[in-house]
């Protein structure tokens, strides 16, 4: 029954051995293979534009190339992408073509367009489908094989063609859609539920076709909360679910476009025998983990999660899942390229890839710290992502914040704590900065007091946002409980995504302290006290370090006391 899944996974078993092999070889002398990486990507590249303007040619160590070329953002390479998609120019950044452009969040109405090269792809392709299988199959041997897998990866983004004829949309869809003509095969659920018109509801798409497959061997997801989510639904919807299976049908509550309903309607047919053995497990509740009842075949869970997720991953666990599925984060990965796998199953660590990019390191607790190379990381310490990738990026910010936890071999194993720049993003649902402040202005407004300043620190231990208010003018009417109540509706409205988390449980509501008078003033004394220019200190709209949440949580106030010294004034 699933001759064409598992000929898929049997092909290139030793070509995988291989590339575990020689990961493992490499880690031991990852600075070596960094250096050559480095190397080659200026000499591939050095008769760019940016190549030419930095002096690629002249480059010979990692020292020369950091100081040569400057730390980079995404709008020092705007210009150029704007020229190579709509004037078709080539040869800026990258002398590859790209073959892709990942649509990203970006300014509000302004997504970015990551480019994405073929060299890209394959490093994608060897580490996030080839080491990853590879991986599993030396842990799992024979269990690696059987049934299909249950997608929980939403693609919800259309694909279109630019200027210059490149595609460029969500990079979850490129993944996934050359497996169209095999979906069945791999796939339980139907394809619409993976590639979702607007109004479906896929929850109950993923719910319903994964129960009807008894044979389930994986699920695959980005974030191991949405299998909290997947199970939390069935938990709460099973009769429906049920019923919908035993008679073959799909329940009219459930909201779907009528074209996509009749389509799915023509193609099933009722299950009674299954339904049946659905029910008499769960009428007998939920006390105990249900998914090993249910998918007796079930063998792993593949996801991103962190240190900052185990809450999810811990519910799943002893909740749902039970203690014989194996869990495998798969590392940390971006639009820009893949920077790490794990080296043991269940483990929050993993890996750098000393092969995939160029890494560099800027210490998030030191003020104007300078990037170091990974021989340089010490363990315990917390440190912002800078990469040159195969895309034409060179010493690029990518504003991820990553724990250094241990070793493998002589290559750092890192954790992902959260993003520092102008993004937060718990679950993946990237409130930009702009949002942020819309979302406060808008409560202040609403509200009728003076917003000084705010802040808003992402807590990946209790998964919210807490924001930090200093108010001024406070109406004496006005309550704490009315401020959170408008702060959080603010915020949903601003980013349909966040409210769709905390909707579902992922994130949990915002919470809400008070800075003391002139807090954000001290804030800036300070700073300058430690030697910073004014230009450097901008608006810490996002909390991304250490002494950044030290000083503010160590000058908040009661909400109470803020109304009285605010009515003395």
């Amino acid at each position: 029954m699933y001759e064409v899944l598992n000929q898929m996974r049997r092909n290139g078993i030793e070509d995988r051995e291989k590339l575990l092999a020689w990961f493992d070889i490499m880690t031991r002398k990852p600075l070596e293979v960094q250096k050559k990486l480095l190397l080659e990507l200026l000499n591939e590249n050095k008769d760019t534009e940016y190549g030419r303007k930095y002096n690629f040619e002249k480059i010979t160590s990692i020292e020369d190339y950091r100081k040569q070329v400057p730390i980079t953002e995404y709008d020092d390479y705007a210009p150029y992408i704007d020229r190579m998609v709509n004037d078709g120019e080539e040869n800026l950044i990258c002398s590859q073509k790209p073959v892709w452009y990942n649509k990203t969040s970006g300014t509000v109405g302004v997504p970015k367009k990551i480019p994405y090269t073929q060299r890209t792809r394959d490093c994608f392709t060897r580490y996030s489908l080839g080491y990853q299988s590879g991986f599993l199959y030396r842990r799992l041997k024979e269990k690696y094989f059987g049934g299909r897998w249950l997608n929980l990866i939403r693609c919800g983004g259309s694909i279109i063609k630019l200027s210059d004829g490149t595609p460029y949309g969500p990079i979850s869809e490129a993944a996934l859609r050359p497996y169209i003509d095999k979906w069945q095969h791999i796939f339980p659920t139907p394809s619409q539920a993976t590639f979702s018109p607007k109004g479906t509801d896929t929850r109950y798409l993923n719910a319903r076709y994964a129960l009807c497959d008894k044979d389930l061997n994986n699920i695959n997801c980005t974030f191991t909360g949405f299998v909290l989510d997947f199970c939390r639904y069935i938990e709460k919807n099973w009769k429906l679910l049920v019923n919908d299976i035993e008679k073959g049908v799909i329940d009219e509550s459930i909201e779907l476009p009528e074209d996509l309903r009749e389509s799915l309607s023509a193609g099933i047919r009722p299950m009674p025998e299954r339904a049946a053995e659905l029910s008499a497990i769960f009428e007998k509740g939920f006390d105990t983990p249900f998914i090993p009842k249910v998918w007796k075949e079930l063998q792993f869970v593949t996801g991103g999660a962190s240190a900052g997720f185990s809450r999810y991953t811990n519910e799943v666990r002893e909740r749902y899942l039970g203690t014989d599925i194996a869990f495998y984060y798969r590392g940390i990965s971006a639009s820009e390229g893949i920077f790490s796998v794990p080296v043991e199953i269940a483990s929050h660590e993993s890996a750098l890839i000393p092969d995939s990019l160029f890494y560099e390191f800027i210490p998030v607790d030191e003020e104007n710290a300078e990037p170091v190379t990974m021989d340089k990381l010490e363990i315990g310490k917390k440190y912002e992502l800078v990469i040159t990738n195969h895309s034409g990026f060179y010493r690029y910010r990518m504003k991820d914040v990553l724990l250094v936890t241990g070793y493998y071999n002589a290559t750092p194993l890192i954790e992902f704590q959260y993003r520092i720049d102008k993004t937060v993003s718990l679950m993946g649902e990237k409130t930009t900065e702009m949002a942020l402040r819309v979302a406060a202005d808008s409560t202040a407004k609403e509200c009728g007091f003076l917003l000084v300043d705010s802040s808003v620190y992402p807590d990946t231990d209790d998964v919210r946002y807490v924001f930090i208010m200093e108010i001024d003018r406070v109406p004496k009417e006005l309550n704490a409980e009315t401020v959170i109540d408008r702060l959080e509706r603010n915020l949903e409205k601003v980013n349909p995504s966040y409210a769709d988390k905390v909707k579902n449980g992922l994130i949990k509501p915002v919470k809400l302290v008070f800075a003391q008078p002139e807090t954000y003033v001290l804030y800036k004394e300070m700073m300058l006290m430690k030697g910073n220019s004014i230009a450097q200190l901008k608006p810490v709209t996002v909390i991304g370090n250490e002494l950044q949440r030290k000083f503010f949580f160590g000058l908040v106030e009661d909400f109470e006391e803020i109304k009285r010294l605010s009515a003395k004034k």
